[in-house]
């Protein structure tokens, strides 16, 4: 009798670690967590159970892990399954100093230019989910040692405030609520944007600090909206910073990507083709004349235009359709106020 209380035990141990062991790969209903259990621990796991039965007995195992194990591990409507979505005391994973000094490394190499970005960034954020508090601490000091000892320091006036709750929301990986002061709007107001913050980094180009985060939505003067699409908050212009309850999803809104197409002349082509910041390059067909035609994609309209227009004239965009409006209306404004501007001499030089 003794001996049938103890492997019951273990059965239900093989359970709970078959369950945690299927939702570290991902989202899952409860079917593909039976089907998990049955596959590890083996098909007498949960005896002859079925329908309610069955799924009452998984409820059970899953309120084992929460109570137990500590894992904040539920049903999340967004992505239809179950998941873990942080760790309360014990943590899945603990990794040595030198293993948290590389991914500190890996965050701060791999920009938002580089290849395999996505994916090595959410490699990164579901190893950092299964860490502990201590060690995520330890890990995000390893980061700001080495972002300053890599890079100058931002002009900009940045509170104290506003970089520690920053720290604290990505340490805890928790929505933040800001107070954005944008140049895009010409009534000089800020707006308060409730983001999904990923990562911090220094952009050398710029010489500034910012923050790569899911914007979901925007509160301004004409009312409220919601762009679901990843932004680069410059960190200077944050006037305000508070740290949501809301935890976020290990797995991260996967970012829109755009088909870029562009030409460049023979001068700048023909000893070669610079791969440009924000834009994933895939081919570059070289024609005979010495010139080139590159295609690729970007996730950043905004930073890839701003890439392309440093050729000047030697670059035309000419595919795919998103890029190429927002080329035309930077364009269309730099004419604007280049005209204006002559006009403002020509009436200074009448009045001379």
């Amino acid at each position: 009798m003794l001996r049938g209380t103890r492997e019951s035990h273990w059965l239900v141990i093989r359970r709970c670690l078959a369950i945690v062991r299927r939702v570290q790969r991902g989202p899952a209903r409860w079917e593909e967590l039976v089907q998990a259990v049955l596959a590890q621990a083996g098909p007498e796991a949960y005896g002859n159970a079925t329908g309610q039965a069955l799924h009452r007995r998984l409820e059970n195992d899953l309120r084992r892990i929460r109570d137990c194990l500590s894992l904040d591990l539920g049903y999340d409507r967004r992505t239809g399954g179950y998941e873990i979505r942080g760790v309360w005391q014990v943590p899945l994973l603990d990794l040595p100093d030198e293993n948290l000094a590389t991914i500190a490394w890996l965050e701060e190499t791999f920009g938002l230019d580089s290849p395999q970005h996505d994916e090595v960034h959410a490699l990164l954020g579901r190893l950092k989910l299964y860490l502990g508090t201590e060690r995520l601490g330890a890990l995000e000091r390893c980061r700001t040692a080495l972002a300053l000892d890599l890079h100058p320091r931002d002009e900009d006036r940045i509170a104290p405030a506003v970089w520690d709750g920053l720290a604290r929301a990505l340490l805890e990986r928790r929505q933040v609520e800001l107070l954005y002061l944008s140049p895009q709007y010409e009534d000089g107001q800020p707006r308060r944007h409730v983001v999904d913050p990923h990562r911090h980094y220094f952009d050398t180009t710029r010489g500034h600090y910012y923050l790569h985060a899911y914007c979901r939505s925007v509160q301004g003067p004409q009312g409220r909206e919601e762009p679901c699409r990843y932004v680069d908050y410059r960190v200077g212009r944050i006037l305000e910073l508070k740290v949501l309850p809301h935890k976020l999803s290990p797995v991260p809104p996967a970012a829109p990507r755009y088909a870029v197409e562009y030409e460049l002349a023979p001068e700048v082509a023909r000893t070669g083709v610079t791969r440009p910041q924000w834009i994933e390059v895939e081919q570059i067909e070289r024609r005979e004349d010495g010139s080139a035609l590159v295609r690729g994609e970007t996730d950043s309209l905004f930073w890839a235009v701003r890439s392309l227009l440093h050729y000047g004239p030697t670059c035309r965009v000419v595919g795919g359709p998103e890029i190429v409006r927002e080329m035309r209306e930077v364009v269309r404004k730099m004419a604007e106020g280049y005209a204006d501007g002559e006009g403002i001499e020509q009436r200074r030089r009448q009045s001379a």
